[in-house]
């Protein structure tokens, strides 16, 4: 009898300005009033430990910043993220928990106590495609499938048995 070894697909280091990003370009009719116009800036701060602290998306349409919603990472402040100005995103909101949660594995350049920031423009078809592949590579589950498992194990005793 082989012992059977399982090998683990590893989750691919992204950047954290790139997770952000791809958040904002996946839920950009969420996040403004035309898929053509308008800028969405994503504001956060690192904490002294190197992890994300809190984060602020905004819009800007008519020359002003609106708040779209702020998220910390302290779990006495908020229980995800909290939208204002009648900007809601369910989609968005979990995509930006999972950030919160993996953010530890998500690279980034700052240096502790530190802020950050990108803005977005409209997104192309092309960045929508790579931001969909980012997403997906970054939070596809890396547990292996027992059935599959079960097959190959059940496709072997029947060859065996022959």
């Amino acid at each position: 009898m082989n012992p059977e070894v399982l090998i683990t697909p590893s989750v691919p280091l992204q950047a954290l300005d790139q997770l952000l990003n791809s958040a904002v370009v996946l839920n950009w009719d969420a996040l403004t009033q035309s898929a053509t116009s308008g800028r969405v800036r994503v504001e956060y701060h690192i904490g002294v430990d190197g992890s994300l602290e809190y984060l602020k998306l905004w819009n800007h349409t008519r020359e002003y910043w609106s708040l779209i919603c702020e998220y910390s990472a302290h779990s006495g402040w908020s229980d995800g993220p909290r939208f204002c100005n009648g900007f809601h995103s369910r989609s968005l909101s979990r995509l930006l928990q999972s950030i919160m949660t993996i953010e530890r594995q998500a690279t980034h350049m700052r240096n502790p106590n530190t802020n950050g920031r990108l803005e977005v423009g409209p997104p192309t078809v092309e960045e929508v495609e790579a931001a969909t592949l980012r997403v997906s590579e970054t939070f596809q589950p890396v547990a292996t499938d027992s059935r599959s498992k079960r097959g190959s194990e059940a496709r072997t005793k029947v060859a065996e048995s022959q």
